[in-house]
């Protein structure tokens, strides 16, 4: 029983009853030390029934291991890796060291932790329980919040205990307070047998400020008489914090040999028996000192594995001892690890009392085997502390560099650029030097200033374009598309320049140096030549494999209007990334596909894409992926006259791209918000924002955003009278539309001529819109023609225009240009009857990448795999979407998805 609990438990209890429905649930119980976090999750254990149980624990001494906490809650279910898709498997074992190491993607075994606990629930549902969470090692606590995020209807719990510095975002929480007087003395009683005093009570309760653990531990400290109320009690009584001093003051009452051996397990983190008194027999502890410490209730043996009764005991012992008595345990326990070089290495390194060569050589092959095995955190420790045992100035400064990279891997932004601030002194040649820097021009690209990004990248690249000039490539790929992204203009063309001179044969080179060039070309106005370079480029990608090729590429063919082939890159690009498991490269990625998707009216898709990609973004600290994301969700939602998430979308899309000059996201946000004006009747209201976006400087717009809206600016000013507004932005227009031959970039130009020169302009942009494949705009064309007709009195050629934009918008979606569509066919004496949106408005984003992904033909294993969810929860989404489309098979579901694509 536990007391004063009874709204925690009750919580428990639910989570517990909505596993067995096949629902999961996870929770973080916070608190501080010794407030009851342990005891809740032995409640749950309690009363788990016939669910499975596994246990991980984190350990302070244990958190440079990497995967160290999630291959002990998994030993258990070890059988089940050959359940779930073999390179999952293969991944988990590689991060486990029990299988060779490919150097795999921490999200790809991240994936493979979620997918072997939901083939955990299958038979039954399971009970996950991870204490002192706030001791997990890096890679572990990744890994375990990531399947946190994802878990759904697998009938998994997953309940972390935690004190306040265990980093979980949008997962569920739950703080632990202290008790109150009634539970505390109920507590009391149950322990001691008896009541005590109320006054008694009241002041341990006080003193302690209702910790349960304080409560039970610090009247040991009292003597008969103070218990009794004989006596009165000492004015300062130990408080929470303090708990650990009554643990220590235990130990201490033990034998020598009890409390060496008790040193030994608290710095030997795996609790292995046979270790620890292999390493007791090196210091002439005998055996039987085990037995004390047991039975003084410091310790318990289950099986071949020691655990401390409470972390605190740990903690106590260990900071309780000299620094020499820990250096001597730390030799006995590198000694005692046999055949486990990376704690032996990480005990030598713990031992040490300067820089020594031999044991910073060994930890820097630890921090190999653990980055091989995807434990990028753990690496980046070792790495480290390698460094901090080198006395060679360049050698100190190459593993710090280790350091930094392979805290850039595990997602560790901040610690990577403060490992990079302490390298960069030590880098003293230009290879060092070019690493660091394209290092930092990385992270900065990703999470900072594109400009900033830029200067760094190519002032790195340029001392090494004769000695290392597959990373200078690299580098001013990079540093090109930071380029184009603020606009910067000599910035292209000295990314040309240097690329045109590298001795590299590699045919991605070329490919980026037609790219940029491509990009060059546009930025100085010379379209035509930028046609030429960037159809190249995506002819070229076409046979690549490369990602990033083919995102570079498909970023071309959407400025050159050629949207099936962008998309066909795009998704190329995504599908490989996704078969990967690359989920950190996904955000940059999704973000260009998803706009392409929006403009080409595949709001659904582009929905579920942005929404991925950005809570991808948010998981992995990109936040200029974020922005320009942030950006494609308002578009999305001005189109569909969601003003209230429009606006906030594109707020937090401003507040971020404009300060650090993304040109795209800070454009893209800002034609959101005249669209919502424009669909909304605020004609003026949208001239004054796409005139301000013409005229925007680098960093606040880009070029392909300034001529996308064009045709958006040139409806807002003939509609608010400004006719030499609207001469303007249609010349821009039309200068692109004729050198890229764009269909649907045609179509709209002949639109703006019906809208500044003559109507008849206006069948014209409806029969170029049949090949334009882009809807939305097609009946915005035809509402337009048919309110023009209307106001020329041809109400029957007018309805024609009208029904078909109606029904367009109601297929899309966009129920705000359907009502102005009806508003005008009313004019004309017509009702228009509303139609249901498309087939896939009706689900949501999860829903359709799900429908998606099985209309390419894929398994609910595949569609999974490639999500970064449990089949279960894709087989629980897939009945949810066909009861909702009112399909009964797959093969129905595919013919949907072709139509809807249509």
């Amino acid at each position: 029983m536990l007391h004063g609990r009874q709204r925690e438990c009750a919580l428990v209890d639910e989570m517990l009853a909505s596993a067995g429905r096949r629902r999961s649930g996870v929770l973080v119980v916070r608190g501080e030390a010794g407030i009851g976090k342990s005891a809740l999750l032995g409640y749950a254990a309690e009363h788990a029934g016939d669910m499975r149980v596994l246990r991980g624990t984190g350990i302070e001494s244990e958190s440079e291991f990497g995967f160290a906490a999630v291959h002990q809650l998994l030993r258990p279910v070890g059988d089940l890796f050959d359940a779930v898709p073999a390179r999952l498997g293969a991944a988990l074992r590689g991060a486990f060291g029990t299988g060779p190491a490919g150097g795999e993607d921490r999200f790809l075994i991240s994936l493979a932790v979620l997918s072997v606990l939901a083939e955990a629930a299958e038979e039954r549902p399971l009970l996950c329980l991870v204490d002192d969470a706030h001791w997990l090692d890096g890679a572990s606590a990744g890994a375990l919040t990531f399947a946190a995020r994802r878990l759904d209807a697998e009938g998994v719990v997953l309940l972390f205990a935690a004190r306040d510095h265990f980093a979980a975002p949008g997962l569920p929480e739950l703080r632990l307070t202290g008790l109150d007087a009634e539970a505390a003395g109920a507590l009391l009683a149950e322990r001691s047998g008896v009541g005590l005093p109320a006054g008694v009570r009241d002041s341990l309760v006080a003193s302690t400020a209702g910790n349960p653990l304080g409560l039970l531990e610090l009247p040991e400290s009292l003597s008969v008489d103070q218990l009794a109320g004989r006596e009165p009690l000492p004015e300062r009584l130990p408080v929470s914090a303090e708990v650990e001093q009554v643990f220590l003051d235990r130990v201490r009452r033990q034998g020598q040999p009890a409390q060496t051996l008790l040193l030994l397990a608290a710095a030997e983190d795996s609790g292995e028996l046979g270790v620890l008194l292999r390493a007791a027999e090196a210091l002439g502890v005998p055996a039987a000192a085990l037995d004390a410490a047991e039975k003084a209730g410091l310790v318990r043996v289950d099986g071949r594995t020691l655990e401390f009764c409470h972390p605190l005991v740990r903690t106590a012992v260990y900071r309780g001892a000299t620094f020499w008595q820990r250096r001597d345990a730390r030799h006995a326990l590198a000694a005692a690890c046999e055949g486990d070089a990376d704690r032996r290495a990480w005990h030598l390194a713990a031992a040490a009392l300067g820089p020594d060569e031999a044991i910073a050589a060994e930890l820097h092959r630890s921090a190999g085997r653990a980055r091989q095995r995807g434990g990028h955190a753990a690496a980046a420790s070792a790495y480290e502390r390698s460094a901090t045992l080198t006395a060679d100035p360049g050698r100190r400064g190459e593993r710090l560099l280790d350091a930094a990279e392979a805290a850039w891997q595990g997602g560790l932004t901040g610690r990577a650029t403060a490992l990079l601030d302490q390298a960069r002194p030590l880098t003293g040649t230009p290879l060092l030097r070019g690493r660091a820097d394209h290092l930092r021009g990385s992270i900065e690209g990703t999470c900072g200033e594109v400009t900033s990004a830029y200067a760094i990248l190519v002032g790195g690249a340029e001392p090494i374009a004769q000695i290392d000039p597959v990373r200078a490539a690299r580098m001013l790929t990079e540093a090109g598309q930071a380029a184009w992204l603020a606009g910067d203009l000599p910035g292209l063309h000295r990314v040309a320049r240097l690329l045109s001179t590298l001795p590299v044969p590699d045919d991605a080179v070329p490919l980026s140096a037609h790219l940029v060039l491509g990009f060059d070309n546009l930025l100085s106005g010379d379209t035509a030549a930028a046609v030429i370079h960037l159809r190249d480029a995506a002819g070229r990608a076409a046979h690549s494999s490369d990602p990033r090729a083919l995102m570079l590429s498909a970023a071309g063919a959407v400025f050159l209007g050629d949207d099936a082939v962008a998309i066909g890159l795009f998704t190329a690009a995504v599908a490989r990334t996704r078969s990967a498991g690359a989920a950190a490269v996904l955000p940059a990625l999704l973000a260009p596909l998803s706009s392409l998707e929006a403009w080409t009216g595949r709001y659904s898709a582009a929905t579920a894409n942005a929404t991925e990609g950005l809570r991808v973004a948010v998981e992995t600290g990109q936040d200029n992926p974020a922005a320009h994301l942030r950006s494609v969700l308002a578009w999305i939602a001005a189109a569909q006259g969601q003003e209230e998430q429009c606006r906030g979308y594109a707020a937090a899309a401003h507040a971020h791209a404009l300060g650090h000059r993304i040109g795209p996201a800070a454009g893209i946000a800002s034609w959101a918000l005249a669209l919502l004006d424009l669909g909304a009747g605020r004609p003026e209201s949208a001239a004054d924002r796409l005139e301000a976006l013409a005229a925007a400087g680098p960093g606040e717009s880009h070029p392909v955003v300034r001529v996308f809206s064009a045709a958006d600016l040139v409806e807002a000013a003939v509609r608010s009278d400004r006719p030499a507004v609207a001469a303007r932005a249609l010349s821009g227009l039309e200068s692109w539309a004729a050198t890229t031959g764009s269909a649907w970039g045609r179509a709209l130009v002949a639109r703006c001529h019906g809208l500044v020169i003559d109507p008849s302009h206006f069948e014209e942009a409806l029969e170029l819109h049949r090949h334009g494949g882009r809807p939305f705009d097609a009946a915005r064309t035809a509402l337009l023609y048919g309110e023009n007709l209307r106001r020329r009195r041809r109400r029957n050629d007018a309805r024609v225009h009208l029904r078909a934009a109606c029904e367009t918008f109601d297929r899309l979606g966009l129920p705000g240009w359907s009502e102005l569509a009806r508003d005008e066919l009313r004019a004309t004496g017509e009702t228009a009857r509303k139609r249901e949106p498309g087939t896939l408005q009706q689900l949501t984003p999860q829903e359709v990448l799900i429908v998606r992904i099985v209309g390419e033909g894929a398994t609910n294993r595949e569609v999974a795999a490639q999500l970064f969810l449990s089949p279960r929860t894709v087989d629980y989404h897939l009945r949810k979407v066909f009861t909702k489309l009112d399909v009964s098979s797959r093969a129905d579901l595919i013919r949907l998805v072709a139509q809807s694509d249509r």
